[in-house]
């Protein structure tokens, strides 16, 4: 069995290498994919050449500044969670951690465990820390497979909408006011809790077998047991990499002749001031709901309040304001490409969404036909596969959700299924094809130094694993 699953992850990773793409031109692809689909599918109202126009400057251009909220607080999750991963308690954890592996198939194996549960705390800080850990695991094992290492610290992201920051449960249990759609539109009454969502036995029994169980066998299996076939990489030559290797960011304490304006930047007083009350406020955040209407912490969980925690958690454990500004200065250089995709995925996103007065929009059109041949008892499936496809073209929870979630919760209301349940189908649909779907490997490969061909052809392995085992847990696990 291991042979067999070394050879097909050896097979897929020559057919990625040779024909995947850069990130970059992969979202222009799908600019064009779209664009064509939607041109030959939503029904014109006024000629095609009208329907052409629209589709550009209404649906194109529309769309393409339309997730600029969402895109900050994406792309400040990505930089507090990186921030978080400098310092230096977070530092020494994953050095002694990379040091537990007593050879390479087992430190392949443990990569992916601890990507995974940093991304279930926080998604932009499973991406960071799993590729800081395996160039960690790589210095600790210098011929170590580094590819494939590095392929296991992003498969462990495949858990991340399992987790707290996942951003349709969060989204479901926003009021209209910050940003539920379906209260707005009248499709729910109520928010719901992630009681009812994240902290279910489903969910949680799902990022426990994928994250915990699976993907450590698979990479335990896929490890190369020929030196030939290893790609072994040095961290400390990686010179095209955008960050140091996971090593804090150093900062010059001020000397004696420094300005007030040079110590208090380096004051720990400072730093801690401001670290505390930021906590302070997260837990009265959580504290005062709880304490006057018994609504517990998780279910008060949301983007803003989750970006806000890391912030000011990273500048109190960073120390002064100077490492943390230092910090922020690294994750920049290292989110530079979510910042220049997002705006073409908003765009891909509007032309999804475009439908003229008397039309439906493609994404509505893809949602509805999977939903038209779903059999009886099969919606959580068809809910999974639907976020799935359309995540390809639209790579962000929040944002797919938009385009997808009201035909899927009417379609779960009609039908009597759990609203729950296929909420969070969709969340695991919309993670599993991130495993093909290079856009949110961006700054994993800049931590690591590496290109999306060196990872995706073993991400393609976990993608058909898991792909089974999530479809099977949506679908019979209680609620």
């Amino acid at each position: 069995m291991a042979n067999a699953i070394r050879r097909m992850a050896e097979s897929s990773s020559r057919v990625v290498e040779r024909y995947l793409p850069d990130a970059f031109l992969f979202a222009i692809l799908l600019t064009f994919v779209a664009y064509g689909l939607a041109f030959t599918f939503v029904q014109p109202q006024q000629g095609y050449l009208t329907h052409a126009r629209g589709l550009v400057l209404d649906g194109w251009y529309g769309g393409f500044w339309g997730l600029l909220t969402f895109a900050m607080q994406m792309t400040l999750i990505l930089m507090t969670g990186y921030a978080l991963a400098q310092t230096d308690l977070v530092d020494s954890v994953l050095s002694r951690l990379a040091a537990v592996p007593s050879t390479e198939r087992r430190a392949a194996a443990f990569v992916p465990v601890v990507a995974a549960a940093a991304s279930f705390v926080h998604w932009g800080l499973g991406l960071v820390v799993g590729a800081i850990f395996a160039r960690k695991v790589a210095e600790e094992m210098r011929s170590i497979d580094f590819p494939i290492v590095v392929a296991g610290a992003y498969s462990g992201f495949v858990v991340w909408h399992g987790g707290l920051a996942g951003s349709i449960p969060l989204v479901m249990n926003s009021s209209a006011e910050n940003g539920n759609f379906l209260i707005a539109r009248g499709v729910l009454d109520a928010t719901i809790p992630t009681g009812q969502t994240i902290f279910t036995v489903a969910n949680l029994a799902l990022v426990a077998v994928v994250g915990f169980l699976f993907l450590p066998a698979l990479y335990l299996l896929m490890y190369p047991d020929d030196e030939r076939k290893k790609t072994t990489i040095d961290p400390e030559t990686l010179d095209d990499a955008q960050a140091d290797g996971g090593e804090p960011a150093a900062v010059t304490a001020p000397s004696e002749h420094a300005t007030m304006a040079d110590r208090i930047e380096h004051s720990a007083a400072v730093a801690w001031a401001i670290g505390l009350s930021g906590v302070v406020a997260v837990l009265l955040y959580f504290a005062v709901p709880l304490v006057d209407d018994g609504v517990m912490p998780w279910n008060n969980l949301g983007l803003n309040v989750v970006n806000f925690a890391f912030l000011f958690l990273g500048l109190l454990l960073h120390g002064t304001p100077a490492a943390y500004v230092e910090a922020m200065k690294e994750a920049v250089e290292n989110v530079w490409g979510i910042i220049l995709q997002f705006p073409f995925y908003a765009g891909i996103m509007g032309v999804m969404s475009y439908a003229p007065e008397g039309s439906t929009s493609l994404a509505t059109q893809i949602a509805q036909g999977m939903v038209a041949v779903a059999p009886d008892g099969a919606l959580p499936a068809i809910a999974f596969l639907t976020a799935g496809l359309v995540n390809f073209f639209v790579p962000s929870g929040g944002g797919e959700w938009a385009v997808v979630g009201e035909t899927l919760v009417k379609a779960a209301k009609a039908g009597g299924a759990s609203v729950p349940r296929i909420a969070v189908a969709a969340a695991w649909g919309d993670a599993w094809t991130n495993m093909i779907q290079p856009f949110w490997a961006i700054p994993l490969l800049a931590i690591s130094g590496l290109s999306v061909r060196d990872i995706m052809g073993y991400c393609v392995m976990v993608l058909l694993g898991s792909g089974a085992i999530i479809l099977v847990g949506i679908t019979v696990l209680p609620m």
